[in-house]
């Protein structure tokens, strides 16, 4: 057994990996069912990913990225398809606010792409199999939560939880 998969690490790739498969397969589910599930996956995904413990012992390579432009933009407008006006929201902690004049818009679909994105180019690292690779896509992927990810996760959580409370019929606001 590999030396690297500590508890929280194991944690949060267990977590990681359901995530990215709950949103390939989210098109397949009725909104309201999406809507259920994920507001209660992304708090389970956020606490996971805040108690892994990382190593600053990285190479100077940078890791792998496997998820492409391509299944980035066709997973964001499967998530955009199935929200539907429920996708928009205002975002009032973007740190652009502070030099805008007007409100910033973003999309639950693309903060939720973003989360997939970093989640899977991690989750994709592992499966190589080697330590060095596991390590350093491990550190990127935390470093990157912490700095712009983990904000779009609660973004996301915090629209959600406003579409899970409004009524459809009540959707178009």
């Amino acid at each position: 057994m590999s030396t690297f998969y500590t508890k929280d690490k194991l944690e949060f790739l267990t977590v990681a990996v359901e995530t990215c498969k709950f949103l390939e397969h989210a098109g397949e589910l009725e909104k309201s069912d999406f809507v259920g599930k994920i507001t209660k996956l992304l708090p389970l995904l956020y606490l996971k990913t805040s108690m892994v413990q990382v190593s600053d012992d990285v190479s100077d390579d940078e890791p792998e990225r496997f998820v492409t432009e391509v299944e980035y933009a066709q997973l964001r407008a499967q998530l955009a398809d199935l929200l539907g006006d429920s996708d928009d929201y205002l975002d009032s902690f973007d740190t652009n606010m502070a030099f805008s004049d007007t409100t910033l818009a973003a999309t639950i679909s693309e903060d939720l792409a973003d989360v997939y994105q970093a989640l899977k180019d991690y989750a994709s690292c592992c499966q190589v199999g080697d330590e060095q690779v596991m390590n350093d896509a491990l550190f990127v992927c935390i470093n990157d939560f912490k700095n712009y990810w983990g904000a779009r996760l609660l973004g996301a959580l915090r629209a959600l939880h406003v579409v899970s409370v409004v009524p459809e019929s009540d959707d178009n606001h």
